[in-house]
């Protein structure tokens, strides 16, 4: 039948819903939960409502919107996502005015996933922590990332998954182990993502982080990001 969805791949591995030109993806929100993220490459509110009641069944737990600016929200309403969180976008202009990390903090070609993992395990609770699948997802996200580092006696302390495009940089994440809190490793692995996207050409850096996380947003703020008054929206499935 022609309208009917084709579903490639076996849950929980990432899966691809198509029906036509319309194309969705899906996958475990993180490596620790049943939640699903669903992400939306192109199609009407109709195939994304049908493609959510089709996931529903499959996995058995909520499904997430990716964080999204508001305009690209109605046509996930339409399909019966709600909001659940907020994430407020920060920015700097990357600009020559950047202090030096005091903590060696660099790219590496190929990130080691099982100690990124871990550690972001151990540096997010729950549902905030990103897994393996959604980091390998933002890295994707831009043409150009990478993963930085910070290393002591030769274990992971902290990374910074940062990404640009054009003259645009993103800081997709920041992680510090717990054990190492309040060393100064998340300023340096801020400063050194700056440098990163300076020296591709980058001239805004852009992130997100949750209103509540006043840790965080000091440490932005430190740097020089400030609010935009532009929130992103995450959405559930609420049909």
């Amino acid at each position: 039948m022609p309208n009917r969805l084709h579903l490639d791949g076996e849950w929980p591995a990432p899966l691809t819903i198509r029906r036509g030109w319309a194309k969705a993806t899906a996958r475990p929100w993180n490596d620790d939960g049943p939640e699903a993220a669903v992400r939306l490459e192109r199609g009407s509110s109709d195939f994304l409502h049908e493609t959510a009641i089709q996931l529903r069944s499959l996995v058995e737990s909520d499904l997430f919107s990716p964080a999204l600016y508001s305009p690209s929200t109605r046509v996930w309403r339409k399909a019966g996502f709600s909001p659940f969180a907020g994430l407020e976008v920060m920015e700097r202009m990357i600009g020559r005015d950047r202090a030096e990390p005091t903590h060696p903090a660099g790219p590496v070609e190929s990130p080691d996933w099982d100690a990124v993992v871990d550690l972001d395990r151990k540096a997010f609770h729950g549902f905030w922590r990103m897994g393996r699948l959604g980091l390998i997802e933002a890295m994707a996200a831009t043409p150009r990332s990478t993963v930085l580092e910070t290393r002591s006696e030769g274990e992971l302390t902290g990374y910074a998954l940062v990404g640009s495009h054009m003259a645009l940089a993103y800081l997709q994440r920041v992680a510090v182990s717990p054990a190492r809190g309040g060393q100064g490793l998340g300023t340096s692995l801020v400063r050194a993502s700056l440098d990163w996207a300076a020296a591709v050409g980058a001239r805004t850096m852009i992130l997100n982080v949750k209103p509540e996380n006043d840790n965080a947003r000091r440490l932005y703020e430190r740097e020089g990001f400030s609010a935009s008054g532009v929130m992103l929206e995450l959405l559930r499935f609420e049909d």
